[in-house]
Formats: C-alpha cells, structure tokens, sequence
C-alpha cells in the first residue's frame, strides 16, 4: 500500500471500520467471565485471547470504546449507531471501577486512565473524577520515601533471576512512567499537588537511574529497599540487559513529554526529546523490531511503534510544531501496510509483541494486542486535534 500524501495515509488511519472493528468485540461475551480482550493468537486475528479483570491490560479495551467516543467529538462520523456505542461504553468503563481501590499494582493508571480520564475530560463527570482520585490514592501505598520512586512489581521471577523479597528489593520498571499521568489528574482534580509532586520525583528518579549515556532505556532496576541504592539494570521482556526494548523506549518518550505537559519545566520536555531522537535513530525504514539490538531477521512491535507514533505527536503538540511529523508518517506508512488486518479480524493491527525474552515464562509474540490498537485510535485523535487533514 502506497500513500502519495500523508493527507491519503492519514484519511486511511481514520477509516470508520477500524471504529466498527471495537464496537463488534465490544458486543461479544468474554471467553472468560470478567474477562477483558488481551491479545490474539500468533497467526490468528479473528480471536481474542481474553485475560481475567485483574491483568494490567483490563483498561485499554474500555478506553479504546472511550477514544471512539472522543472521535465523534472531532470529525464527523458516518455509519456508527452513537446510542450503542454509549451504551457499550459506559458497561466496559463501569466493569472497571473496582479498581480504583487496587494497592497491587503499579499499573492502576493504565486500568483507569484510558476511559475515566477521557469520560473526565469530555463529560466533567464527577463519579469518574472520584474514581480518578482514589486510584490515586491507591497509587500513593506504592511510593517509597527512600527510593524516591513508586514500586512497580512486589516481586518478579524469570528462567534466569528471582526477585522475592520486596524487603531488600524494589523493583521499578520503565512502563511505570506512563502511571504518573494518574497521579497529575488527581492534582488536577482535586487542586492538592501532593500527587503531582510524588509523579515528579518519580520521574526525576527514573531520569538518573533508568537510562544509559545514550539515551536508551532499562526495563527494570532494582533498588536497595532500605537505601535507596541502584543495584542492578535488566530486562524482562527485551533481548538483553544491555539491549533496548522497544516498547520500553516508546513508554519513556511518551512519558516525559507528559511529564512537561504538566509541570511545564522545560528539562522534560529535552528529555523527552532525547529519547524520542534515540528511538527514532533505530527506526528502520518505519519497521520498529521489537528489541533494536535483537538479531536481524527479526519480530516487529507494532504496540511500540503506536506509542512512540502517539508520544511524538505529543511532543509536536507541546512544541507548537511538526518536529516529528515526516518521521511519525514513515512509521504510520510502514504500520498500514504490513499491520492491517482484514475486515473480520477483531484487532485493527497485528504484528506486536508482549514479551519475547528467551528466559521469559510466557512469551508472546508477533500478535493483535488490545494496546496497540487502543494507541492507533489515539493517535488518530491526536491528528485531527492537531487539524493535519485541513
């Protein structure tokens, strides 16, 4: 597939299917009770994989039903019944609202954020601010005065390390930086910046501990529980401990731009830029592998590309500019072309890849994942705000 302009390329990015593609699951019962799409068999789009409510990934389906929402607010949209969708919307958001009081996971933001933020914004509903803010709350158990940081995972185990003792270890991982935008609403909401300061000593740990000279990023670091001291960098999910993940990279990029969209300190906002110029420099002709240092031939991520795509538009946002612009097009061109999948799929991509670290104890690989379109739907919105079809 071709686009001669990105005018082409962008109109095919904001077909109505891909909308119709999340309404359709949106009306099918979980395979699972209480279950939540996750992803599809490798080799198979036309089936969801679903995961129990309380797999980190429960939010992003709800929210993709919330982003279509959003869409009917900025362009004209033919061909959808809105009662439906309303209605579908607000029975996958509600599904959700136990978690509010969840103080197991790290990844409360990516449970709540994607549809409560979005009904916030475009409703000012006051039960989804509520719902905002004792999330965060919830966030706050996780935070360590001595590290300076929130806790990611209680403990972690692979083929190769066991990290079980949460009393001398404290493991943060990259993903997290994408939890603060939580913490940010509930100031937001509640005009005490107890919440936004934590998520910015957040970040400020994050930025001296978890990256290289070169601006590539760890996945995890593991911390002295009871001094704060960096002990080590891994991964878990990319190539190697010394490689950088994709998807990590693209976490991290959009993460410090959200971080200026907030504080508006200027040295996030050059950060982010730093790691937006690292991940782009490994791009390959618009194909983002899964890990960059993996050994070619090999596996994309294309939920890695939609984030980094939806982070760099972002930074082209706060810029005030098109910075990014021709390098967020070629990723777009390549994703189109070899991540479109066919109209009885149930996911608009394929091609991603959860976890494909050789001592990992579940990899999953090269298959449609509820994130990677949730981004897709978002980056979508982020073109229109930005008026690049006028």
């Amino acid at each position: 597939m071709t686009y001669p302009s990105s005018l082409s390329l962008y109109k095919e990015i904001l077909d109505t299917a891909h909308l119709k593609k999340i309404i359709e699951v949106a009306k099918l019962k979980p395979t699972i009770p209480t279950g939540f799409p996750h992803c599809t068999p490798t080799g198979n789009t036309k089936e969801y994989i679903y995961e129990p409510f309380e797999w980190w990934t429960s939010g992003f389906f709800p929210g993709s039903l919330w982003a279509v929402k959003e869409r009917l607010t900025k362009t004209d949209v033919v061909g959808l019944d809105e009662n439906e969708l309303n209605a579908l919307a607000e029975d996958w958001k509600t599904r959700l609202e136990p978690h509010q009081f969840n103080t197991d996971t790290h990844d409360i933001g990516f449970l709540i954020m994607p549809a409560f933020w979005r009904e916030y914004q475009l409703n000012r509903s006051k039960k989804a601010g509520e719902i905002i803010v004792q999330a965060a709350k919830s966030l706050m158990t996780r935070w360590s005065d001595t590290v300076q940081a929130f806790r990611s995972w209680t403990t972690t185990t692979s083929k190769r390390y066991n990290f079980d003792n949460p009393e001398s270890d404290f493991l943060v991982i990259i993903d997290n930086m994408m939890n603060l935008d939580l913490l940010y609403a509930a100031s937001i909401i509640t005009g005490d910046s107890t919440y936004a300061d934590h998520a910015t000593k957040h970040a400020d740990t994050t930025m001296k501990n978890q990256f290289r000279d070169d601006y590539s990023s760890y996945h995890l670091i593991v911390f002295d529980s009871k001094t704060g001291t960096k002990k080590i960098g891994l991964t878990c999910q990319g190539y190697s401990d010394s490689s950088c993940w994709s998807r990590g990279q693209a976490w991290a990029l959009y993460g410090y731009a959200s971080v200026y969209k907030y504080t508006k300190n200027p040295k996030y906002l050059e950060f982010a830029e730093k790691l937006a110029d690292y991940f782009l420099s490994r791009v390959e002709n618009g194909a983002v592998f899964w890990d960059f240092d993996a050994p070619k031939p090999c596996i994309l991520d294309i939920s890695a590309a939609m984030i980094a795509c939806s982070g760099l538009l972002l930074i082209c946002e706060l810029r005030n500019d098109l910075k990014y612009k021709s390098k967020v097009d070629t990723i777009l061109d390549f994703t189109m072309s070899h991540a479109a999948t066919s109209s009885d799929s149930v996911v608009i991509l394929d091609h991603s890849t959860v976890n494909n670290n050789a001592t990992a104890n579940h990899r999953i690989y090269d298959s449609g994942l509820v994130y990677a379109d949730y981004y897709f739907l978002e980056v979508g919105n982020r073109l229109l705000d930005m008026n690049l079809l006028n």
